[in-house]
């Protein structure tokens, strides 16, 4: 019996002894410590579990708790915790995780070379910076400038750095630019004084130089014929640029007979918004011309042009062809009412008229025969009708070079009677080129007064 007892102690002993011998195994898969660059996946190797007894082998696998806090959003160093419990013990162990950046900067440039005037450190270069952490860090980028390079660079806020090198090309092969103020083209009338209109000059380099342009001249007022101004300026490198004024030197001699090489500008149904304008341009060449007024416009706009020496014509007060035409009488009292206005505005009365349409007209074709009465009746009464042989087309074109270049082609050798009208803005525009074109040629400018040539055309009612 004693025996059995000494047996049981012994084994319950020995029992004890193993259970209290058992233990738990806990062990991580791959390293304690983990770097990984921000924002990438992060994969967890895990960790090995066991429950042994004294001699290792391995009883079963208890569950293993993760607790997992890594954020690879955020830069930082994370601990991944491990736990395994059994009823008698609990281990854990731990794996460091550190999120570090390890991207460097990006810097981008429009330019990839850069172009600038010699001894030029001002540049102006276009770029951003960008980093994966810290986004735009434009405002970090550090420029210099070492041995003709130019060098930019920027760390971000993990120290990864990154330097982008442009080459500078210090180079200069645009022409300097003179601008000149006023006409390129110039009339004078002989022994009249030449005024500098001005000019500027400005380089893609130096700025503003137009104290180092070169003028030089030909010009003699006491001579007709065709000048050249030349305005010349170089820049540090020699780039030169030349631009040319061109001064006509013109003699208006009254002595020339009239129908020799003349030409007679007139302008009808204003006056109008344009008219002061075309009397600034007439007035800048010296140039007299004719205004077949009517009933619209400023009375000031037709006393300034008869106080400058135009000739004032009559043109009817409406210059409506249903009321102008209906009759004889129809006619006169609408003729009588523009009369009347041009002789309280300029005190004279006009002898020279035009008919709404020319003596050719046939628009009046309603009222047959009316013209050809017409024709007769302003002669009776003391007034001289113009036509003209020169037409503009400025009713039927907007372009004011048509327009300038119809009435070029067709001057000719005697009297020119030009058909224009200054209530159309390009008309107005296309009298510098006629103007320009006639004085270049030999031509001189008049108005039309009761002696003038009529240039009648062929009646057609």
């Amino acid at each position: 019996m004693k025996k059995i007892w000494l047996f049981l102690l012994i084994f319950i002993g020995i029992f004890l002894f193993y259970i209290l011998t058992m233990h738990l195994v806990l062990n991580l898969n791959g390293d304690e410590y983990v770097e990984i660059n921000v924002f990438e996946e992060y994969q967890d190797k895990g960790a090995y579990s066991c429950y042994s007894d004294i001699f290792g082998f391995c009883l079963y696998e208890p569950e293993i708790k993760i607790n997992n806090l890594v954020d690879t959003s955020k830069l930082g160093e994370y601990t991944i915790i491990y736990t395994i419990s059994s009823s008698f013990h609990q281990k854990q162990i731990e794996r460091k995780v550190k999120v570090i950046d390890k991207t460097p900067p990006l810097i981008s440039v429009k330019e990839e070379t850069i172009l600038t005037c010699p001894n030029n450190h001002d540049f102006k270069i276009t770029y951003q910076a960008t980093d994966n952490y810290d986004q735009d860090i434009t405002d970090k980028v550090i420029t210099k400038i070492e041995d003709n390079q130019y060098i930019l660079e920027v760390s971000d806020s993990s120290g990864n750095f990154t330097t982008l090198t442009l080459p500078i090309i210090y180079e200069d092969k645009e022409k300097p630019k003179i601008t000149l103020k006023g006409d390129k083209t110039i009339y004078l009338l002989k022994g009249e004084e030449y005024q500098e209109l001005g000019y500027t000059a400005t380089d893609n380099c130096l700025g503003n130089i137009t104290d180092q342009v070169k003028v030089t001249s030909n010009v003699n007022i006491n001579k007709s014929g065709k000048y050249t101004i030349s305005y010349t300026v170089s820049d540090d490198l020699k780039n030169t640029t030349k631009v040319t004024r061109i001064v006509y030197v013109y003699e208006k001699n009254p002595d020339i007979p009239i129908g020799d090489k003349v030409i007679y500008l007139t302008f009808d149904d204003g006056p109008s918004a344009y008219t002061n304008e075309l009397l600034d341009i007439l007035k800048k060449y010296n140039v007299k011309a004719t205004f077949f007024v009517t009933g619209n416009g400023s009375d000031a706009v037709i006393k300034r042009a008869y106080e400058e020496g135009h000739s004032i014509g009559l043109h009817t007060y409406s210059h409506n062809y249903n009321k102008v035409y209906q009759s004889v009488d129809a006619y006169f009292n609408d003729l009588n009412k523009i009369s009347n206005r041009v002789e309280r505005i300029t005190g004279q009365k006009s002898k020279l008229i035009r008919f709404p349409g020319g003596s050719s007209n046939t628009v009046s074709n309603f009222n047959k025969g009316i013209m050809t009465k017409l024709a007769l009746e302003v002669e009776v009464r003391g007034y001289k009708y113009f036509d003209w042989n020169v037409g503009s087309s400025d009713t039927s074109t907007s372009d004011s070079n048509k327009i300038a270049n119809n009435v070029i082609k067709s001057l000719r050798k005697g009297s020119n009677i030009v058909l224009q009208h200054d209530t159309k803005y390009s008309s107005v525009k296309a009298v510098s080129k006629i103007i320009e074109y006639g004085l270049a040629n030999g031509y001189i400018f008049a108005p039309l007064d009761i002696t003038s040539p009529s240039a009648h055309h062929k009646i057609a009612n």
